[in-house]
């Protein structure tokens, strides 16, 4: 059977003073800079000072983070990266599924990086609440290889991580995603990014919460459906910055102005405001949206969602969630699916 540890128990027994934290923050996703703002949280919390953490858009950060105080290494300046690891005597890589479906170039450079740091610089690596899954490309296995041999300890987040893991590193433990140790924060520190976003989206009643991504087929089945919802509120939006994703953005605005029940958004925000607007609006919101933290925030809220499986991840997620509802793939997901949950759930919520 396989060990669990809690990835505060690590925290709390292992010195991770002088670290380096990286992860595929600064893009401003939402999940990704969820992730960082626990991190950030738990470090605080356990104590530690010397943590620099990697980010895409340093002058960026505070849009989307509290400020805890750990320097910050611009994530595509090689020689400030390099600088940061070689100063530091371990490399944190701080959750995610990086090694699934989305897996890229960037990830595959992180896995080589990892895989030099321990073997050649003699760096201890740990991966804490990491995903790595069949969905994955070959490129994607050599990759986790990789930075599942360069390892001291894998924290994975899921069943079918921890086997994968296992396969290369017998120092694989299962934990949990780093969202679920969200009782760990204060919400009282996030009270007055929680009132900003109420000021921008007042919540009246019953309101219906779209999130695109872009996936074959899933923003035409968006739009479809919000036009067929003329009666209900509805929140539709980006998980993402507008910048990042212009062409979803531009979409929102011709929904928008399209109908007048409709309001958008893109994430400008702390992830974790939304987390506790979802909480502060718990009997109201219902979630149609396929990113994996988003389904999480909204069960940690208890907040009706659909149950849209795109990858194996989110798959592995409602099997920790204990969801036994049908599960959507998106290439066999229809209006009418969506609706029937809209109907249902509408009545209830």
């Amino acid at each position: 059977m396989t060990k669990t540890i809690e990835i505060t128990d690590l925290l709390n027994s292992t010195d991770l003073e002088h670290s380096v934290l990286i992860g595929y923050y600064g893009g401003g996703n939402y999940g990704d800079e969820f992730l960082l703002e626990m991190l950030g949280n738990l470090f605080v919390k356990r104590g530690l000072h010397d943590i620099a953490i990697t980010y895409q858009d340093p002058k960026n950060y505070k849009v989307f983070h509290h400020d805890f105080g750990f320097p910050l290494v611009p994530m595509y300046d090689k020689k400030a990266l390099l600088q940061a690891i070689l100063k530091r005597k371990n490399i944190i890589i701080g959750g995610g599924g990086l090694w699934g479906l989305n897996f890229n170039f960037n990830v595959l450079l992180l896995s080589l990086c990892l895989f030099f740091s321990r073997w050649l610089l003699g760096k201890k690596v740990y991966l804490l609440g990491v995903g790595y899954y069949n969905s994955t490309s070959w490129l994607g296995h050599i990759g986790a290889f990789l930075a599942g041999k360069a390892a001291s300890t894998i924290l994975a987040r899921d069943k079918e991580s921890v086997r994968n893991f296992q396969k290369i590193n017998r120092r694989t433990y299962a934990t949990n995603d780093l969202a679920l140790y969200v009782d760990k924060v204060d919400p009282d520190t996030y009270a007055a990014d929680v009132a900003r976003l109420e000021r921008q989206f007042p919540i009246a009643g019953k309101t219906l919460f779209f999130t695109l991504r872009k996936l074959k087929g899933y923003y035409d089945l968006t739009g479809t459906c919000i036009a067929n919802n003329p009666d209900k509120p509805i929140l539709a939006g980006l998980l993402v910055p507008a910048k990042v994703r212009p062409d979803g953005y531009a979409l929102l605005e011709s929904w928008q102005k399209e109908h007048d029940n409709v309001r958008i958004f893109d994430l400008t925000f702390n992830p974790l405001a939304l987390f506790y607007f979802f909480r502060a609006h718990r009997k109201q919101l219902i979630l149609i949206g396929p990113q994996y933290h988003i389904i999480l925030t909204a069960h940690l809220n208890g907040i009706p969602f659909l149950p849209i499986q795109y990858d194996n991840k989110v798959g592995q997620l409602l099997d920790q969630l204990k969801d036994t509802r049908e599960r959507l793939p998106i290439a066999k997901l229809t209006p009418e699916k969506i609706q029937a949950f809209i109907d249902t759930t509408f009545g209830r919520a």
